[in-house]
């Protein structure tokens, strides 16, 4: 066998339509439910970037 393994370019488009869609559908459900009940850590986030040392 010579020949090297290729990956069909209609596979590579469903994988980033996927990802795409995902993060799409993540941020819409953000919005829909409220970001302090999707992701717990939101309120506790801070504001600004401190360095300790």
């Amino acid at each position: 066998m010579t020949q090297m393994f290729t990956i069909p370019s209609n596979i590579i488009l469903v994988i980033g339509f996927a990802m795409v869609a995902t993060i799409v559908g993540y941020v819409i459900y953000g919005c829909v439910k409220g970001w302090e009940n999707v992701s717990k850590d939101y309120l506790k986030k801070k504001e600004e970037l401190t360095i300790d040392g």
